[in-house]
């Protein structure tokens, strides 16, 4: 065989060669490409479904919250047992990391079980705050549309609610300063998502709140708080 013809033959192995190759990097790649895409689809429907069942939990504690503010009693063993059916399924949508919020969370329902039974108006009302707290916590890591700072000061203005009753001014100065911390951080977001009357009614009761002087002052305003955040919560749920 002569030169020539060799050389033509080593071309087409070498041609062939790299036409395999092409055929079979883009077979791994629609491979690779293709394998996501039912992944991600049953992961968001998993975490969808825990979004749920925390926003549930979150929803149960504040109902208790606002019933037993108001010492209505009725019908809160069923909302317990909801929470605590949750709570029984939370490890095992549960991070390493959010652990300490689940193992937190277990001593709250404990505690907010028995305020209910005995029915222990501030205890309940505490430990369901708690709760409602700790829940929006696990569920920010499951992608709440909710930014965890409307919870923050969902919080503090129950706190102020529950301190208006049976702490004195300076530890509800104390809780309004952390709750104004909270505030100044969520203004960006309210102002991006278009809240730009929120903000200013919000920024007006944080004034009044900043500058009173008796636990009754407090306790109205921090209903003011709490009713300003369910609307703030619309607004991220748009």
């Amino acid at each position: 065989m002569d030169k020539r013809n060799l050389a033509h033959i080593k071309n087409a192995f070498r041609v062939a060669a790299i036409f395999l190759l092409f055929v079979l990097i883009n077979h791994v790649q629609i491979c690779i490409a293709g394998q996501p895409k039912a992944l991600p689809q049953a992961s968001v429907v998993s975490s969808n479904a825990n979004l749920n069942e925390l926003e549930q939990l979150i929803d149960n504690a504040e109902d208790i919250y606002e019933k037993a503010k108001v010492n209505r009693w009725k019908h809160l063993d069923k909302k317990i047992n909801s929470i605590v059916k949750t709570e029984q399924i939370l490890p095992g949508m549960t991070s390493e990391k959010d652990m300490p919020y689940y193992k937190n969370l277990i001593g709250v329902v404990s505690d907010l079980e028995r305020a209910i039974v005995s029915q222990d108006r501030l205890i309940a009302m505490k430990s369901a705050n708690k709760v409602m707290m700790l829940g929006a916590r696990l569920a920010e890591a499951h992608n709440s549309p909710i930014p965890i700072n409307v919870a923050v000061i969902g919080y503090y203005g129950r706190k102020l609610e529950v301190q208006s009753e049976t702490e004195g001014v300076t530890d509800l100065s104390d809780t309004v300063t952390k709750l104004h911390l909270s505030w100044q951080q969520l203004i960006p977001l309210v102002t991006a998502y278009g809240g730009i009357k929120e903000v200013k009614r919000f920024a007006e009761i944080m004034k009044r709140l900043e500058s009173a002087k008796k636990p009754d002052e407090y306790g109205k305003l921090a209903s003011s708080v709490v009713d300003e955040v369910y609307t703030i919560e619309k607004i991220f749920k748009k």
